[in-house]
């Protein structure tokens, strides 16, 4: 504290006062630094919430989780389950009936006598439920592996966005980026997932051979046509010309146009991928028989691939999935039937209640108490002894002992004690 000194008196006064007399800056750097949200994250600086779990709160949390499970699991499964969803596989139908061996399909499927055509053959579809507009049209292909790291990076963005002004293809699209091998034809779009379009086409005919219109405009994302692809021409892309280059279909509208093909660029996360085709805005009723007429041309017989069309409606969490509804229901049972556990185990004290914070069951108190409780039936023993044989000799006529020779009696239990048998906790 600081020190002054009292003038005018013969003796020094001394005089100490608690006021502080540093400055404002020295006070602004004695306070602790207040740093930005950003900064207090990165120095691990943030306020931590440890909230230490009783059985009231367990009881409480399980009991909010699973109403809040139930309330989501509920209305998700309903959702689901009025989803009307037909799969039709029609790699194996058709003139492939007849053939089990994958070569001889590839080469049936090679010797079309129209490549442009393919093999066309027709498969009924009994609808048994009544289906509401709009129905959506997909197809499927097992064993694909479209989630290949290779198969998803080859591709140029630039030129697909850009066109030829972009210059050569991008390393990532070997072995895919000239026809032939040929440095003068540029392919645009190149790259693997370009390469292998698919090609096989769907139409159906309602039960007086009508055809129904099948929309597959507005297909893909609106953000594929404006941002990702340009007003660009496909160049050199599996031309009809060279039949023996072609890998899948080609594309004879500008690239941010046509929409299965920005469908097909779209790489799917799972083995087996489901691709959108197109809509059907005609309802369709209960017992109604539609024939899928199929132009089969894209070659899956190689690797064992099946094909299937899917036709389904939607609802407000999308296609058929079972599983999200199940599995939000099932955790929620399990939350109530661990809070009902909490409530008859601890409220209502049926199982087990042991006071929060209870130490009477740690290891080194057990030990404790059980030595204690050797050494009170050891003492109970011991008196008992005394008293029995005080009793013996007064019954007998003889006066009582004096104090010593009490005191030699009492030492018969101590000496019985001694080889264990009077000890509770002894082995013996």
């Amino acid at each position: 504290m600081p020190r002054s000194e009292a003038s005018g008196d013969a003796t020094s006064v001394y005089s100490f006062t608690t006021e502080d007399t540093a400055t404002s800056e020295e006070l602004a750097r004695r306070r602790p630094k207040k740093y930005s949200f950003y900064k207090r994250f990165a120095y691990q600086k943030l306020n931590g919430w440890r909230p230490v779990l009783s059985p009231h709160g367990a009881e409480i949390f399980f009991l909010a989780a699973g109403v809040l499970l139930l309330a989501l699991g509920v209305p998700i499964l309903i959702a689901s389950l009025n989803v009307v969803e037909y799969k039709v596989p029609y790699a194996f139908k058709g003139p492939f009936e007849s053939v089990t061996d994958a070569t001889a399909r590839q080469q049936l499927l090679w010797d079309a006598p129209d490549a442009d055509t393919g093999l066309e053959y027709s498969i009924p579809v009994l609808i048994d439920k009544r289906m509401e507009p709009p129905i959506y049209v997909a197809f499927e292909l097992s064993s694909f592996f479209q989630n290949f790291r290779r198969y998803v990076r080859s591709y140029d963005p630039n030129r697909m966005h850009d066109g030829g002004s972009s210059g050569s293809p991008a390393s990532a699209c070997q072995p895919f980026s000239f026809l032939g091998d040929n440095d003068s034809l540029p392919i645009n779009p190149c790259g693997q997932i370009a390469a292998n379009f698919f090609n096989d086409t769907f139409r159906f005919l309602g039960p007086g051979g009508a055809s129904l219109a099948l929309d597959d405009s507005d297909i893909a994302w609106p953000s594929d046509a404006n941002d990702l692809y340009g007003a660009v021409p496909a160049e050199n892309y599996n031309p009809g010309s060279a039949p023996d280059l072609r890998t899948g279909n080609t594309s004879t509208l500008l690239l941010n146009q046509n929409q299965h093909w920005m469908v097909w660029q779209r790489p799917h996360s799972q083995v087996a991928i489901q691709k959108l085709y197109g809509r059907l805005d005609t309802p369709l009723e209960a017992g109604t028989t539609l024939t899928l007429v199929v132009n089969n041309r894209y070659n899956t017989y190689g690797f064992g691939g099946d094909k299937t069309v899917i036709i389904t409606t939607n609802s407000w969490v999308g296609g058929r999935n079972n599983f999200l509804g199940a599995c939000y229901i099932a955790t929620g049972g399990a939350c109530l039937l661990a809070a009902l556990y909490f409530l008859l185990a601890y409220d209502l004290g049926l199982v087990w209640k042991r006071p929060v914070g209870d130490l009477a069951n740690m290891s080194w108190l057990r030990h404790a108490a059980a030595e204690s409780h050797a050494q009170q039936q050891f003492a109970a023993a011991a008196s008992s002894s005394t008293g029995a044989a005080g009793r013996n000799g007064t019954s007998s006529g003889h006066a009582a002992a004096p104090a010593g020779d009490g005191l030699a009696t009492a030492t018969v239990p101590a000496a019985a004690a001694a080889d264990g048998s009077l000890d509770p906790l002894s082995k013996n």
